[in-house]
């Protein structure tokens, strides 16, 4: 199951969220909620807490993104806090998606919070950043 769903980097054995890259280097974010063994070099930014480290030192730098079946549709999924799921509706049918109670509209697309256990065919697609950045900065 996806925990998050922005990109996010494993850095020391620890996941942080990825913030802005620059001349090699990438900036770290300490997620809320999150215990961390140490606060050492981070910098204290109103509730953020951020340090740069260089892009070679990440054990891993990744986006995943969960898409799932409901009543056979298609649907970009993501954990909420409180264990429902969001989904936003990528299926062609704004008939379907307003007869199966679907909030929203044809502009802003259409969305609905499930139980987990009402998805099907859930399958998770991990782009890894890391592998790129690799490719293009062997060495």
């Amino acid at each position: 199951m996806v925990q998050y769903t922005r990109e996010v980097v494993e850095y020391q054995g620890e996941i942080y969220f990825a913030g802005t890259v620059d001349q090699g280097r990438i900036w770290i974010v300490k997620i809320p909620g999150e215990t961390y063994a140490t606060d050492e070099g981070f910098e204290h930014r109103e509730e953020l807490r951020l340090k740069q480290v260089p892009i070679a030192e990440l054990d891993a730098w990744y986006r995943d993104e969960m898409t799932a079946k409901w009543r056979g549709q298609p649907f970009i999924v993501h954990p909420n806090r409180d264990g429902t799921m969001g989904a936003d509706y990528v299926g062609p049918s704004q008939v379907w998606a307003e007869d199966n109670g679907l909030e929203g509209d044809p502009y802003n697309g259409f969305h609905k919070i499930l139980d987990p256990d009402e998805l099907e065919d859930v399958q998770v697609d991990r782009t890894d950043y890391l592998a790129r950045w690799k490719e293009k900065n062997p060495g």
